[in-house]
């Protein structure tokens, strides 16, 4: 649950162009400290493309990002993340073929290296603390290449837990995870935002997100559609139209939640 006070990171009218192509049209959106946020919509809604120009990886063509009130807009992306606004990307996340032990080493030797913010977590921040806080102690001398998928996905989420961020945005999680590993993954992501770390969580598996959120950013076409918390979001008759589809609101232990459609195109 938020902690309240000032936004710990914000978007004030956000606008990216590709060509013809508004990605991003006026997207405005503020992150409380200590909420877990749920950014969803159909693809070529402007999810990816929002995370991209939060954390630097692509500028806004107008408009602003604030962190902690500070106007980041043209700071580069090493910098941003030093700040502590840390991503995780839809592909596996991990160094080559070494074990998971000398992947965290190394995210842990490369985050000592670059360390230029410091937040209070109650993450461990040594190596054996970190593999069993994620899970991975018993996998901590498998080879990375040949872990599961769910593996690598935890293993993902400790790589970028070793940089100490104080918020993490994470780009589908759950895509591809059996229902065990999502709950799993699920239980993950509540320790690490319990621990301190602010969480903004884009993925189309409503069922894995809707009872892990706070709130809910619903885009659609590069605008914000709607938001609010997950009810008032699954009952927002727009929302139903544009994404979710009126067999979603259906609360039958029958019809439950599930993946929300989807559509082609660049997310």
């Amino acid at each position: 649950m938020s902690s309240g006070g000032a936004p710990l990171c914000e978007m004030v009218d956000g606008h990216r162009r590709f060509g013809a192509v508004n990605a991003l049209a006026g997207v405005s959106l503020s992150i409380a400290p200590g909420e877990l946020l749920g950014v969803v919509g159909p693809n070529g809604s402007g999810k990816t493309t929002l995370f991209n120009c939060l954390t630097g990886r692509l500028r806004l063509t107008k408009g602003q990002v604030l962190w902690r009130g500070e106007d980041v807009t043209r700071w580069p992306t090493d910098r941003i993340a030093r700040a502590g606004l840390v991503r995780t990307f839809q592909q596996s996340m991990y160094f080559g073929s070494g074990t998971v032990r000398e992947n965290v080493v190394m995210a842990l030797d490369i985050a000592h290296a670059r360390s230029g913010g410091e937040h209070e977590l109650a993450i461990p921040s040594d190596l054996e603390g970190l593999l069993a806080f994620t899970n991975l102690g018993p996998l901590a001398d498998s080879a990375s290449s040949i872990l599961s998928h769910g593996s690598l996905r935890q293993l993902g989420i400790a790589l970028a837990l070793a940089v100490r961020p104080a918020l993490l945005l994470l780009d589908e999680p759950a895509a591809g995870l059996n229902d065990a590993e999502s709950r799993e993954l699920g239980a993950l992501l509540g320790r690490v935002r319990d621990s301190g770390v602010t969480l903004v969580v884009v993925d189309h598996d409503m069922g894995f997100l809707m009872p892990l959120v706070d709130r809910i950013v619903v885009l659609s076409a590069g605008r914000l559609l709607s938001q609010g918390t997950p009810a008032e979001v699954r009952s927002d008759p727009a929302v139903i139209e544009a994404y979710l589809g009126s067999a979603f609101t259906d609360t039958s232990p029958a019809a439950g939640p599930g993946r929300a459609p989807q559509e082609t195109g660049v997310g």
